[in-house]
This record gives C-alpha cells, structure tokens and sequence, in this order.
C-alpha cells in the first residue's frame, strides 16, 4: 500500500525537477526560496486522501492490504480507505505539465546563447522525463479502464519495459553533465590545457576581460577572502565541492564562477595561488632556511611532482632554475 502513503511525495517529484533544472539554468533561482512552496500546494488533496487509512491502526492497515491482495477490483471500489483512482493520472499529469514547463525554459534559456552544453542536457532530461510522465499516465489509463487485465499490464507489458529503459536513460542522462551535481565539469579537469599566467601585464589583461562579464561580486568577495585572506588554498586535498561545504554555497555556483569569471578550473586556479605562495617565500629569501619541498608542502601540494609540473606551469620554468636565478647562479 505505498501509495497509500507515498501519494502526496508522487506529487512533489515534478515541482522538484522543475526548480532544480531552473536553478541549474540561471543561478538566480539557485537559491530556495518561501514563495517556491506555492509548487508543493498540489500535494494537499493527496494528503486529506490518505488520512482515512493512515488513520487506522496496524491491523487495520493491514487487513486492507490483504483485501487488495484478494481482490485487485477493491483497489477502485471507492472505498474510503483507498486512495480517489484520479489520482492515478492526476500525478503523472503533473509531471507531463512540469516537464512541458522544463522544455519551455530550456528553450528561453537557449535563445540567450549561453551554457550550450547544459542546454542540450536539459532538452534530453525534460523530454525523458516527459515520456516517463506520458508513459505513465497511459499506463494507469488502460489499467482503470480494465482492472482485469492489471496483472498483465504490470508485470508483462512492454510500456513497462519502455519505462524501465527511459528510466535508466534519466539517470544516466548526469553523467552527461556531472557538474550539476558535483560542482565540476570533466572536460575541463581532464581535458582542457589550461593556459598559464605567464606574466603580470597577462593577468591585467584577463581582468579587464572579466569586468565585462556578468558576475556575483559578492561571491568573488566571499571566494577570495576565504582562499587568499584565511589561505585556505593551503589546504591539502582542497576541492571544490570542500570549498563549497566550507562557504555554505552550491556547487554549480562556484563552477559558473571559476568558469565564466577566473577562465581557469578549479584546481589551475588553487595551484596559482600555491605556486604565489611559494614564489613570495623564495623572493624573501625562504629558501635559505627551508628546503623547497618542505614550502610546497606547507602550500598544500601533496607531492613532489605535483609541485614540480604546476611550478613550471606558472612560472615557465622549473623550481631549480627559478632557486638558481636568485642565488646568482
């Protein structure tokens, strides 16, 4: 009898697409917010229509189940203990209608010619998920038409397989795009070769470009403070879904802000910092009384290579030739 009690959480299922794919889309609407509650008032005739049953005791509850378990034509008798056979494609109708909404999102988004790759995502989630909502309400529709063939429908039917197979799609649909979900795209930590900083008037030039561009100054504060001013690049192992734990702020927002803003990955991003760091200690002279390794280890890199390959990324060239520039050698 789970939708019995599970009923008024069927309905939540499109107004939580919806406001996450929106959000996802434009980060204004990342944030949750009083009035999105509005979305979930269609869940309320769910709720009065499970009370009479939830309201029985277990045996009572029980003695149901096994009446439907009997005699399958009980479960649309109109009993008082059954939840209303409207809702049976009430709640997929819903979903149809959010995902219809999703679609039409996407495509105002998409007018503005930005985000492509989350765009053609969010064409494939919405259409999934309206044909797993379509696929659905057909399904109830026939079995209310004709409880007796219910069984069949439910265990044999190809639309059950069809839905099976569109919802393994859905899930494999964020692979496609996991930085909606972990805050990091794979392309541009695996992929991409990101183009170092090689000199000062370089970085001038790529904040100029910047200020051109729309940004959450508040979260460039916020980022900026927490990384440089607490250095909490220093941080061993720090990634981006840590640093977002840590300043309380969604993934995708920080990947929107290291992508768009700083035109550099998370990781390219942290090891400038470091190899800063270590440039501002070796120019004071650090190197007299530390060994280079033991300075990027305090900066957070975890190895020697590591340090070593980022180093010359930076500086366009190797720690040993920079440490033999400033001795004299």
């Amino acid at each position: 009898m789970l939708f019995n009690k599970g009923l008024p959480l069927y309905y939540f299922v499109g107004p939580c697409f919806f406001l996450y794919l929106r959000g996802a889309l434009n980060q204004k609407f990342a944030h949750f917010k009083k009035k999105h509650l509005l979305h979930f008032l269609i869940a309320i005739p769910a709720f009065i229509s499970i009370t009479p049953y939830n309201l029985l005791d277990i045996g009572q509850q029980q003695a149901v189940v096994n009446r439907v378990a009997l005699d399958l034509h009980y479960t649309f008798s109109g009993e008082k203990y059954i939840v209303e056979p409207w809702h049976w494609f009430t709640f997929p109708l819903s979903g149809l209608i959010y995902s219809v909404l999703q679609l039409r999102l996407t495509y105002v988004v998409s007018k503005q010619k930005r985000k492509i790759s989350i765009i053609r995502w969010s064409y494939l989630f919405s259409g999934l998920l309206a044909l797993i909502f379509t696929g659905m309400l057909l399904l109830n529709l026939a079995i209310l038409q004709n409880a007796n063939s219910a069984y069949f429908m439910l265990h044999k039917s190809p639309l059950i397989l069809a839905l099976s197979i569109t919802l393994l799609l859905l899930s494999l649909t964020f692979f496609l795009n996991p930085e909606l979900i972990f805050g990091f795209s794979i392309k541009s930590v695996e992929l991409s070769e990101p183009t170092p900083a090689k000199s000062v008037q370089h970085e001038i030039n790529l904040t100029e470009k910047r200020k051109n561009k729309p940004v959450d100054e508040k979260l460039i504060e916020q980022v900026e403070a927490h990384l440089i001013g607490n250095q909490a690049f220093k941080q061993m192992g720090l990634t981006m879904s840590g640093l977002a734990s840590q300043m309380q702020v969604p993934n995708h927002k920080l990947s929107e802000l290291f992508n768009n803003y700083y035109e550099s990955n998370f990781n390219t991003y942290i090891n400038n910092l470091r190899i800063q760091y270590i440039k501002q200690r070796l120019d004071e002279g650090d190197w007299k009384q530390f060994k280079l390794e033991a300075i990027a280890l305090e900066a957070g890199f975890s190895s020697r290579n590591t340090f070593f390959v980022a180093f010359k990324k930076v500086m366009d060239k190797s720690p040993s030739a920079y440490l033999s520039e400033l001795k004299g050698i």
